[in-house]
């Protein structure tokens, strides 16, 4: 009989504590099914505090992604707002993929999994974030470089980083108002 590893502890310990603090979470005005983008960026800016990710940066993920769509799917299969794979979100969180349609779970699986690039590339935003688009032909540090198909990807990321970070200063992110919603 095989043992279980650590890292399938760390992985089981993971998605239920994603699982447990969804349902903990879930408040009635930012449903996690919900079409309302100004509610998905509110959620997006609450989980990126809560683990640690810039705000800007999760902003423009979510952007380039899915246009904050928590329905959006890729011609690959990718679902929800951070577009994640249903393999990635079994094999590495033990999470069913028809819970990639649950927006909260889908960000906070997609954040996660940002900050665990970020800290592999040490901060190298350029080199997550071409893994996160483009998988593991990053390689590993000091060998690591962007991959050429994820070239574009990055600099919109980046540049989107920078207009987020621009409207949080100046106070122009919208924030939810719940008298006024917006759909896609």
């Amino acid at each position: 009989m095989k043992r279980p590893t650590r890292r399938a502890f760390l992985t089981t310990g993971l998605a239920a504590v994603l699982l447990a603090t969804t349902v903990g979470t879930a408040d009635a005005r930012l449903s996690p099914r919900t079409s309302d983008r100004a509610a998905v960026i509110n959620m997006i800016r609450q989980e990126a505090r809560n683990m640690g990710v810039s705000v800007p940066l999760a902003l423009a993920v979510a952007h380039a992604e899915s246009y904050f769509n928590p329905k959006a799917e890729s011609h690959k299969g990718a679902r929800g707002v951070m577009q994640i794979m249903p393999a990635t979100s079994r094999s590495e969180y033990g999470i069913h993929p028809d819970l990639l349609w649950d927006a909260r779970i889908n960000i906070r699986l997609g954040l996660h999994f940002l900050r665990r690039l970020l800290s592999r590339y040490q901060g190298r935003v350029d080199l997550a974030l071409s893994y996160y688009n483009g998988g593991s032909r990053v390689g590993d540090l000091p060998n690591a470089r962007v991959i050429t198909a994820t070239r574009k990807y990055v600099r919109k990321v980046l540049r989107l980083r920078r207009e987020y970070r621009a409207k949080m200063y100046t106070g122009e992110l919208p924030r939810w108002n719940p008298s006024r919603r917006r759909s896609f």
